[in-house]
């Protein structure tokens, strides 16, 4: 085994204080059970043992998980059974992490991404209402590993934080792990180069192997799981994937959340100035952000090489980006065919003076007001949700 990822200099990232005081309580949203302990459970175990309240809302049973299929008296030949078992693990981890409380929810194990964000974020909102919590906990953007279930579980939390102005904090492994764990297990691991990680943090992993061990059902056999833990040693890294403008110096806000100031303003889009000089390496990570939220970039136009060559027009470099999130193209198209003139959603990266690059992408609820299809508002509604993620990503 190798233990390079372990030696990262993230030093000048290192919060040897956290959490700060204005964490004072921190609601964690997960897909299934196991994740607050597998993935969250140094976070949770320090934020408790800091005097921090902490709960879990935990959107599916695991009753689809195939981990240790066969491995004794804890193998389930039916999914409720599987479900009934998960739940008691669930609860029992939590009180090893001093988990406040915890609601566990029956969606469907995989399938998350069928049930619309506005119905997922209710039960995050519902939540924060009853408990006031500062914080929200999540897998980072992406998913960590790529499962599904656990981009939709973090694209509500998100949608849920915007409604509710609170911070959303994203547990997230550096690249030099996920990098190592993806050659060695054929997995599907998204890492975080350096300077994508907010704050590395010292962390005990003692409470959070008790709870691993409660969690008896999927954990007896997982070398992917041990291999992770080896490799982090003691170390945990955060990203914050949304802070409420109220919460940002104004410098760093994004510009649609700043009064509007010649283009950082439009009235049926969202736009974000990032303080760097229009390059393509921007123009890369604009598209990862998206990717993270679901959508491929299908075509891209340069206008700026287009006037250039058929009218002779100089111009600044400006780029059209065609995204589509093809699960949601397809639900407007099932509802109105001829949404397809209003696709794919276009999303502008252009320069801004010499010094900043201007990201712009065109508000979904358009499809609404051109349409006058409520039945739309569900599909407009995620996808606003996940291109404010991608820009918030951008800014942050």
């Amino acid at each position: 085994m190798s233990g390079s990822a372990g030696n990262q200099d993230t030093s000048h990232r290192e919060q040897h204080s956290w959490p700060p005081a204005d964490v004072s309580g921190v609601l964690a949203v997960v897909a299934h059970p196991d994740d607050e302990s597998f993935a969250l459970g140094a976070l949770l175990d320090r934020l408790a043992s800091s005097g921090v309240s902490t709960s879990v809302l935990c959107f599916t049973r695991g009753e689809a998980s195939t981990l240790n299929d066969g491995c004794g008296e804890l193998t389930a030949s039916h999914e409720d059974e599987l479900a009934a078992i998960r739940g008691g693990e669930l609860r029992a981890a939590a009180a090893e992490l001093g988990i406040a409380s915890v609601e566990l929810l029956d969606y469907p194990d995989g399938r998350l991404g069928q049930f619309g964000l506005d119905e997922l974020a209710g039960h995050i909102g519902r939540l924060i209402a009853v408990q006031n919590p500062s914080h929200l906990l999540v897998f980072d953007s992406g998913g960590v590993t790529g499962h599904p279930d656990h981009q939709q579980a973090t694209a509500a939390a998100v949608a849920a934080a915007r409604t509710a102005g609170r911070t959303v904090l994203a547990w997230a492994l550096p690249a030099a792990v996920t990098d190592q764990l993806n050659n060695m297990f054929g997995g599907t691991f998204v890492g975080r180069k350096p300077d994508e990680v907010d704050a590395v943090l010292s962390v005990s992993r003692a409470r959070q192997y008790r709870a691993i061990a409660a969690h008896r059902s999927q954990s007896l056999h997982n070398p992917v799981l041990g291999q992770r833990l080896a490799l982090l040693r003691d170390r945990e890294h955060l990203r914050v994937l949304y802070r409420p403008a109220q919460d940002r110096p104004a410098q760093d806000r994004p510009a649609r959340d700043r009064p509007a100031q010649g283009d950082g303003h439009m009235s049926y889009g969202y736009s974000v100035r990032l303080q760097e000089p229009f390059s393509a390496q921007v123009v890369d990570r604009v598209r990862a952000a998206l990717g993270e939220q679901g959508f491929g970039v299908l075509t891209v136009i340069d206008v700026q090489a287009t006037l250039r060559a058929k009218l002779g027009v100089q111009m600044e470099d400006y780029l059209i980006l065609g995204a589509c999130n093809p699960p949601l193209a397809l639900q407007a198209l099932d509802i109105d065919r001829q949404i397809g003139l209003l696709l794919p959603c276009n999303v502008v990266v252009r320069a801004a003076g010499p010094d900043a690059t201007l990201v712009q992408a065109l508000d979904p609820q358009m499809m609404l007001q051109i349409t006058s299809q409520p039945e739309l508002k569900a599909v407009a509604d995620d996808a606003a949700s996940r291109l404010h993620a991608a820009l918030d990503q951008l800014s942050s």
